[in-house]
């Protein structure tokens, strides 16, 4: 395997958003006296776009506006949670980005909207680690569709045999494999009872995805 660039997902891989996210949800939900259990949302809506996951939720549950005006409350809160915090990064992810950086080009394809991940580029100075960013906001379908990562191959100049992602996500996985790419997964806590098997390979962190990442570029 020639290995030419490697994809990074950003939520719960490479920050711990997914708490945060859950919880900005709670609130946007709950003047309509609507929750959502930590497994509901691990199990649901772990890794999936913004925008299905409301109409999933507008679906499920009696909530009294539609599903476009349910995103943008949701847009609304996490812009106003940013203003103040920042995702905090996951334990190796900036050794792992700078190791991989420095040897070849990478990119970040997260299925979060660009103010998103501007946020964390900004809050963690990781900007000059990515050679191309591409977001929800750059794709007319999101993960699990394979289209952001045929996007990012494009930006990169290689095929999906000549590049690894690393996801977190059943979602994402499936989103990376679809596009040819052999995907490193991470099973953490949320996505415990997630469907990797069109993964490569699986682990239980970033200092084991860069293991097995760098005996494939050395190889």
């Amino acid at each position: 395997m020639t290995i030419k660039a490697i994809l990074f997902d950003h939520d719960g891989t490479l920050v711990d958003s997914e708490s945060s996210h859950l919880a900005i949800w709670q609130i946007v939900l709950s003047p309509f006296g609507v929750s959502v259990s930590d497994k509901e949302y691990a199990d649901l809506f772990l890794g999936v776009p913004t925008e299905k996951t409301a109409d999933e939720l507008c679906k499920r549950y009696p909530i009294p506006i539609t599903s476009e005006q349910l995103v943008q409350l949701k847009l609304d809160q996490t812009r106003a949670f940013l203003k103040t915090s920042s995702f905090p990064q996951i334990p190796d992810a900036e050794a792992l980005l700078a190791e991989c950086a420095s040897r070849l080009p990478i990119a970040l394809v997260s299925g979060s909207q660009r103010f998103c991940i501007d946020a964390t580029l900004d809050s963690h100075q990781w900007h000059s680690f990515f050679s191309h960013v591409v977001t929800g906001d750059d794709v007319l379908l999101n993960k699990p569709h394979p289209d952001s990562y045929l996007k990012a191959l494009e930006l990169l100049g290689v095929k999906g045999h000549e590049a690894i992602a690393i996801e977190d996500t059943e979602s994402g996985a499936n989103a990376a494999a679809s596009a040819g790419i052999a995907t490193v997964a991470i099973r953490n806590q949320h996505s415990a009872t997630h469907d990797f098997s069109r993964a490569a390979i699986e682990v239980e962190n970033l200092a084991d995805a860069k293991a097995w990442i760098l005996a494939q570029l050395d190889a």
